[in-house]
């Protein structure tokens, strides 16, 4: 059966108040529609020329531009990106049933809308990029992030957070590339607090869905920790290290198998390249391999431990 408004309303009114989570409200509503009547062959027709439609539009455009790029003028750019994006949030909206109805579109629609606001994303970031005169990288990255994060709020879908993942990650090596352009320290830096951010918002369900944010809040504070390696390996290590340590903490109260995952992942890495630095490169491929095996193994009855615990 359709969820009315009403329904969605009192769902969101016990969101709110505490007794249900955001991840239990969008179940109960997809388990509602998923109760109903199949889909007509008219809403199957219309979900897929969305989906090719907006591909379409999107590949029409690179490929006009591609063609004649170099005879195109910045506004004649400009205007073709903008176009774009703007018939992908229009055939959004249309999806969704209008401006008003975004936020509660059903579960069969929420894909779609999802995919042509990413898609949104990414052309509004070109357009903003090529209306730049200066700083076209940090402009175009800025942008694309505020329009990823708008439409992750409007439609929260996995799509969506990866899409805000993705920009948060651009606009993060946009701006530290701008401002600190010679030293991977600032870039390495910024991206492990991005990576902890991320990961703090999703155990506050700020970002859904939580596991998968988890995994790519780790992934990233993991990279950006590695980043200033080459030119100051104490500080990647120190960063790697305390990655591992909050990953270990958090499990304590949160217990979530990829906080248990990064936490290894992160000690493994990190204590060989210590040996490595520590031995001036004098330990053998042999010796780092049994380190790392010995760190797994001690690290794997440190977890073992821990759930028999809990």
């Amino acid at each position: 059966m359709a969820v009315t408004g009403k329904q969605k309303q009192a769902l969101r009114s016990l969101t709110t108040r505490g007794v249900l989570s955001a991840e239990q409200e969008n179940a109960v509503i997809a388990a509602l529609e998923d109760t109903g009547v199949p889909p007509r062959i008219a809403d199957r027709v219309a979900e897929i020329a969305a989906y090719l439609g907006g591909g379409l539009v999107l590949g029409g455009a690179a490929l006009v531009l591609g063609v004649s790029w170099e005879n195109l003028t910045r506004l004649a750019k400009v205007g073709v990106l903008g176009a774009a994006t703007a018939a992908l949030v229009i055939a959004a909206v249309v999806v969704a049933g209008g401006l008003s109805a975004v936020r509660t579109v059903s579960h069969r629609r929420r894909r779609v809308v999802s995919t042509l606001f990413a898609l949104a994303a990414v052309t509004s970031a070109f357009t903003a990029g090529t209306a730049a005169s200066s700083h076209e990288f940090v402009v175009g990255a800025t942008t694309g992030l505020l329009v990823a994060v708008t439409a992750y709020v409007l439609v929260a879908t996995v799509l969506a957070y990866l899409t805000v993942a993705a920009a948060a990650i651009c606009a993060v090596i946009a701006w530290i590339g701008e401002l600190a352009p010679t030293s991977a320290l600032p870039g390495g830096a910024a991206l492990f607090a991005l990576g902890v951010a991320g990961m703090f918002l999703s155990l506050v369900d700020v970002l859904r869905p939580k596991q998968l944010a988890l995994a790519v809040g780790a992934a990233t504070a993991l990279f950006g920790a590695q980043q200033p390696l080459s030119g100051d390996a104490p500080v990647a290590y120190a960063l790697t290290a305390c990655l591992a340590f909050i990953c270990f903490v958090t499990y304590f109260s949160v217990h979530s198998t990829v906080l248990l995952v990064a936490g290894v992942v992160a000690t493994t890495v990190v204590v060989p390249e210590v040996v490595w630095d520590l031995t001036d490169g004098a330990a053998s491929g042999g010796v780092l391999l049994l380190v790392a095996g010995a760190v797994l193994l001690a690290t794997s009855l440190g977890s073992t431990w821990l759930r028999r615990t809990r």
